[in-house]
């Protein structure tokens, strides 16, 4: 009984090592891993579903050829598609690995699709090791898992010259100088000095010293002709010239013969420069081809020992990091995590040195994005870690929900989309000085502290606070209600046949956005005293309490007014005169509330209602503008919202709805790439 127990016992821990998910190999220092979870997206869409799909058709076809075999399933590539796949990549100051973990089920299907003369593997035990050509990648695999590593070498690592000293590698810069090559022998020994960095352009000017140097060097019939024209028969020695009228006549006449002579010489002496120069620049490509491979073989061997680790080494796994693991989501399909924005400021800028670490994005932490699939949309979740100090201060900022008096103006029959936010302009004005000197204080060094302080207190000294966000409050909404045509005029130039030009004012049709903007005001002193300044100077007009900017080059007109509490900017007159006059038809329905009022940002596309508004022309013609516009029918509602501060997690949610018909999400993207593709 005891020998059964440990039989199955063994058995199951067998099974289970083999069914551990690869993310234990990903190793804690990773700085992004990006996860596709097999298991979650095909149970959305059966492998015989994709297989049979458009897109899936397109690969099993496309690899079937490249190949030249005969793939009918995904499942002959050998990869598991019910477990997760990984990419993640790792930083340092000399090298940039970028990894991929795929679960493996069949092994000899999997080397089915690599098996040629030129692709060979070595084999030791049961771990197959292929060095793609090039040497610049490496796949290994088992019957278990496999792994792909490329490396890139970092440029600014071997620039300094004690790193690069002890790989025996050196920066190769090419310098060229023509006084030192006009007064050498025309072979040129290249020494280490020569490619050193250097301020002076790479071709200089070549002036008329040189040529002297470059005469001594070398003679020519020129030179001679020179010489007889100026110096004695025997000596070549300069006589004073005699004054004569056909002296004064060659006198006045120098530049241009001696312009020619000039450029004869010229011509000669750079010869033997041009020369040199060659070979020093093909000497500078050849050891500059010797240091690039030296540093690809190094590369080589550091990717080589990464691999072997990630195979075989014990390393603390990314699944021990609190910050990777709170972000994971079991219903997620693919899932992106980031360490940290620092991090990826210090990748994206070396070339600021020092201050690319000075902390530009300190008290940003890791960033994370989510993607969910369901009969109903799609969902694309993003969160951003922040400090503390931070998270406290966005709190009292996102303080405020939208005046709900926005949401009388809202026709969601029509509208083609709309955009929110709202904020508390006082936390903000109170905050922002604080913030700016979190993020900057660091870029401008402590030798700027106290300008900074003052700076910032200076900024709370000059602007009132409560003043300002009694003026702006802080929230506001824009509304497209729809398009509409306008005959519009602009100025252009004709030519006539002997090019002179001649202004000529044409008109031509466009499509402009009718529109509706609203922000919140308590004070309204100072608006109304721009507005009296407007009237003064001839720039708005008024009727009925509706003002217009007179500007006679916009496109639009632009209307605006003053209504319970509310600024209202827009190009529809009759739209104002139905708000002036309380006549406004609202017609909300409750996703849209929804989103406008328990969001602090908010954004939405009504595709739906943009079929059949934009002209055939501005699209691209007739057959275009019907497959835009089919398109358009077989989308739903494409959201962005916000959502509250949990802790020090700042968030937001963008969604795509997907329309009745349709089994769920996934599918429904593939009918949307088959028909774009028709």
């Amino acid at each position: 009984m005891k020998k059964i127990l440990i039989a199955i016992s063994l058995f199951l821990s067998l099974n289970f090592a083999q069914a551990q998910d690869l993310v234990k190999k990903i190793p804690s220092n990773a700085f992004t891993v990006a996860t596709i979870k097999g298991d979650n997206v095909f149970k959305l869409m059966f492998v015989k579903d994709f297989n049979e799909s458009f897109v899936g058709k397109k690969l099993l076809t496309e690899t079937s050829k490249s190949l030249d075999k005969n793939f009918t399933s995904i499942e002959d590539f050998g990869i598991n598609l019910e477990k997760n796949m990984y990419y993640f990549n790792q930083l340092s100051d000399s090298i940039t690995y970028n990894c991929f973990l795929i679960p493996i089920k069949d092994a000899k299907k999997f080397e089915s699709l690599i098996e040629n003369k030129e692709k060979k593997f070595t084999q030791q035990g049961d771990i197959r090791t292929m060095v793609l050509p090039d040497s610049t990648s490496i796949i290994k695999w088992n019957n278990n898992m496999l792994y792909f590593v490329t490396g890139s070498i970092k440029g600014s690592f071997f620039a300094d010259s004690v790193k690069s000293a002890r790989y025996g590698i050196k920066d190769i810069r090419f310098q060229n100088n023509y006084d030192d090559v006009a007064i050498a022998d025309s072979s040129v020994v290249v020494t280490d000095s020569t490619y050193t960095t250097t301020a002076e352009p790479m071709v200089e000017v070549v002036e008329a010293p040189i040529i002297e140097k470059a005469k001594v060097q070398k003679k020519s019939t020129t030179k001679k002709k020179v010489k007889k024209a100026v110096g004695t028969k025997k000596t070549g020695k300069k006589k004073p010239a005699k004054k004569s009228k056909k002296a004064a006549k060659i006198d006045s006449d120098f530049e241009e013969p001696r312009e020619q002579e000039f450029a004869i010489d010229t011509a000669a002496a750079m010869t033997p420069v041009n020369g040199l120069v060659d070979e020093q620049y093909d000497a500078y490509q050849q050891e500059r081809a010797e240091q690039d491979a030296k540093k690809k073989r190094l590369a080589f061997t550091w990717m080589t020992a990464q691999a072997d680790q990630i195979f075989n080494g014990t390393y603390e796994s990314i699944e021990t990091n609190k910050s990777y693991s709170a972000s994971l989501d079991n219903k997620a399909i693919a899932e992106l995590w980031v360490s940290s924005l620092q991090d990826v400021y210090n990748s994206i800028a070396p070339e600021f040195g020092t201050y690319g670490k000075a902390g530009l994005m300190k008290g940003y932490g890791s960033l994370n994005a989510k993607l969910f699939m369901d009969n109903k949309s799609f969902r694309i979740s993003t969160g951003l870690e922040l400090a503390q100090e931070q998270a406290d201060a966005y709190k009292k900022i996102m303080n405020r929900k939208l005046n709900k008096k926005f949401l009388n103006y809202v026709n969601s029959e029509k509208a083609l989309g709309f955009m929110s936010y709202s904020i508390d302009t006082k936390a903000y004005l109170e905050e922002f000085p604080k913030l700016m000197k979190q993020t900057y204080g660091s870029f401008l060094g402590g030798k700027m502290e106290e300008e900074i302080d003052l700076g910032t207190e200076l900024f709370g000294l000059l602007l009132d606070e409560e003043a300002v966000s009694k003026v702006i409050k802080g929230d506001a909404l824009f509304v497209i209600n729809g398009l509409k045509t306008k005959e519009v005029t602009y100025t252009t130039y004709e030519y006539d046949d002997d090019y002179n030009q001649k202004e000529v004012t044409k008109t031509k049709n466009e499509t402009l956005p009718d529109f509706l903007f609203m922000f919140s005001s308590e004070d309204t002193r100072l608006i109304n005293k721009l507005i009296k300044y407007g009237i003064h100077k001839n720039m708005v007009t008024v009727e009925n309490n509706i003002y217009k900017i007179q500007e006679k080059k916009s496109p639009i007109d632009i209307y605006f007014m003053i209504k319970d509490g509310i600024v209202f900017f827009g190009n529809s007159l009759s739209e104002m005169q139905s708000i002036s006059n309380n006549q406004y038809n609202k017609k909300i329905n409750k996703l849209h509330k929804d989103l406008l009022r328990k969001n602090n940002f908010s954004f939405l596309f009504n595709a739906k209602n943009l079929v059949g508004k934009v002209p055939d022309s501005e699209i691209g013609g007739e057959e275009t503008a019907k497959k835009f516009n089919s398109t358009l029918e077989k989308m739903g509602n494409v959201y962005m919202k916000s959502n509250p501060i949990k802790g020090r997690l700042v968030s937001a949610d963008i969604s795509a709805e997907i329309p009745n018909g349709h089994e769920n999400a996934l599918k429904y993207l593939f009918s949307l790439i088959e028909n774009a593709a028709k």
